[in-house]
């Protein structure tokens, strides 16, 4: 099964994302636009994972997440990866109050390293991934769009549960069943 670890967001904040994301859709641009309902915030992708390695998977995440309490975020800002010249990720920025969430990220790596998952090569860098880009057809009407709307703020929040997600890849979107959770 493909299976991620990531924190849930309010429903106040999907409902904010939605209003914000409205925007870049009226764009006629090549884009694969994510469903609110299942956005998620990612700390680490694992891939396929065997169900009988859940259980260690599991212990190990709770070891990361202990002590790290509520985390306060503001998910403010929109823009691309990797750049706006190429862009194949539209994104919502995720301002964390402290470091706790970058330190909670490279827990989870350093637990999840010993049962062959290793460390993400790039900088973690927290964002909601709002859609992907197919093509450079509306490009430019996209990025117009974006920088009109450049530094939205969509709210703040705390985020209080950790969770283990599966992904089926579906032909209307990808399907998301919590697996497992725990508190921060």
């Amino acid at each position: 099964m493909r299976t991620f670890v990531a924190l849930e967001l309010p429903s106040v904040i999907k409902e904010a994302v939605a209003a914000i994301q409205r925007g870049p859709m009226k764009s006629d641009a090549h884009v694969g636009w994510v469903r609110v309902e299942g956005m998620h915030l990612t700390l680490k992708f694992l891939g396929e994972v065997a169900p009988p390695r859940l259980p260690e998977i599991e212990k190990a995440l709770e070891s990361a997440v202990e002590g790290t309490g509520s985390l306060k975020i503001t998910v403010r800002g929109i823009g691309v990866f990797p750049n706006p010249r190429n862009p194949r990720v539209v994104w919502l920025g995720i301002l964390p109050e402290d470091d706790r969430l970058l330190r909670l990220q490279e827990r989870i790596d350093r637990a999840l390293a010993p049962l062959g998952f290793p460390p993400e090569k790039r900088d973690f860098r927290p964002h909601l991934t709002l859609g992907r880009v197919k093509s450079s057809r509306g490009l430019d009407d996209l990025m117009k769009a974006m920088s009109a709307h450049h530094n939205v703020l969509a709210g703040d929040c705390a985020l209080d549960e950790l969770h283990l997600i599966q992904s089926e890849l579906k032909q209307e979107g990808a399907v998301y069943t919590k697996l497992w959770s725990v508190a921060l």
